[in-house]
């Protein structure tokens, strides 16, 4: 492996909504090449729903377990006035990058697990007695942390998952020894699972879930870091590159 540059020759294809700069500009540093192949979008659930959105904020605690959650919570607070300066509980969250998202428009960030999942969540999630949570979630959420938490928590969706194939013919062109792709929900696995070439080509997965989901669909040697964020995976990849 080259140590300069372990990831030379090698595409990353990175399959979720959205790719920031600071990871391809990661994946580039260390010699590789990213591709941004969407396999899922996210779309805002747009009913009106004012009475809703501000009952919610009365809630004691925030919960929030994905980027686009916070995507689409934004643009409510924008639709009804409302700012993190009228917030007086307290917020929880899956995931760096989601706790990076909310900090950005003004929240602070009360609790996150060690491990960035569901199942580390209602596990390490003790606060005092409780009354009303409420979760922003897209409509896939599993409802591990609604049944997990001992108190009330309030589902609120405010975004739909749709799966996308028209990525796929340019995907499968890409397929070979040299590429690795990144999936980070099962939605994505889904769609190339069914639409796959067969070539050669390796997986990774962020998080247990998505693992899962690979494994059930017939794929093997799945690359899956401890941390549950897509920086961790590469950091992961060049590890076992360094292995081999």
């Amino acid at each position: 492996m080259n140590n300069t540059n372990p990831l030379a020759g090698d595409t990353l294809v990175l399959t979720g909504t959205s790719v920031t700069k600071a990871i391809a500009e990661y994946i580039q540093k260390l010699g590789g090449q990213a591709v941004h192949l969407p396999l899922i979008e996210v779309v805002e659930r747009t009913a009106e729903d004012h009475e809703k959105f501000i009952a919610s904020m009365d809630a004691e605690w925030l919960i929030f377990t994905s980027q686009s959650a916070v995507r689409f919570f934004k643009q409510k607070l924008i639709r009804y006035g409302y700012t993190a300066a009228h917030w007086h509980g307290k917020v929880a969250v899956v995931g760096e990058k989601t706790a990076a998202a909310l900090s950005a428009i003004g929240f602070t960030i009360d609790f996150m697990p060690s491990i960035y999942s569901a199942d580390v969540f209602i596990k390490e999630f003790q606060p005092a007695i409780v009354e009303k949570c409420v979760f922003f979630r897209g409509n896939l959420a599993k409802s591990t942390i609604p049944d997990g938490l001992n108190c009330d928590v309030e589902c609120y969706t405010v975004y739909d998952t749709v799966q996308t194939a028209r990525h796929m013919p340019a995907l499968n062109e890409l397929l070979t020894e040299r590429v690795t792709i990144i999936f980070a929900s099962p939605s994505a696995v889904e769609v190339f699972a069914a639409h796959k070439a067969s070539k050669p080509y390796h997986v990774a997965a962020i998080g247990h879930i998505t693992k899962t989901a690979l494994e059930n669909a017939g794929e093997m040697n799945i690359i899956m870091p401890h941390t549950y964020t897509m920086r961790a995976v590469i950091d992961e990849l060049v590890k076992q590159k360094g292995t081999n």
